[in-house]
């Protein structure tokens, strides 16, 4: 894959699949179930670091922390997920999520299970993409 962009995901082997089938491309993706994992897979300077709601029992803002303070990948996107369901069911609950991501540095907060609650699994996994290359395509310009 001669433009394979290196994502870490770091996240529950289900929720890895389903963002794996969910984004359509040819991406080299890193899967980190811990945060242990995670900081090994950093070494390997992924472009994008996506990091879901269930990864190793809530670490998500850890890990977004540290992603920004290691050094050469404070600029790196983040993107935040729930691609399985379990929580954020409130609209409260979704906003502050999604308030603490961007306050923290991350790019964004996708509720991928709400997107195909919305859109149906073909347009969420397209609009997916689209974010993904987007993010990876700026890099650490988009923040």
């Amino acid at each position: 894959m001669p433009n394979a962009r290196r994502i870490l995901v770091a996240d529950v082997p289900d929720a890895f699949a389903v963002f794996r089938e969910a984004l359509a491309g040819s991406h080299t993706l890193l899967p980190a179930r811990t945060l242990g994992q995670a900081r090994a897979a950093l070494a390997e300077q992924p472009e994008l670091v996506v990091c879901g709601c269930h990864f190793d029992e809530g670490r998500m803002y850890d890990l977004l922390r540290i992603v920004k303070a290691a050094p050469g990948m404070e600029r790196t996107p983040f993107l935040a997920t729930r691609c399985i369901p379990g929580e954020l069911l409130d609209d409260a609950l979704y906003e502050s999520v999604k308030i603490a991501v961007r306050a923290l540095g991350g790019n964004a907060f996708v509720d991928l299970v709400r997107w195909q609650q919305r859109w149906g699994a073909a347009e969420a996994s397209h609009r997916l993409t689209r974010l993904v290359e987007s993010l990876v395509e700026a890099g650490p310009d988009t923040l």
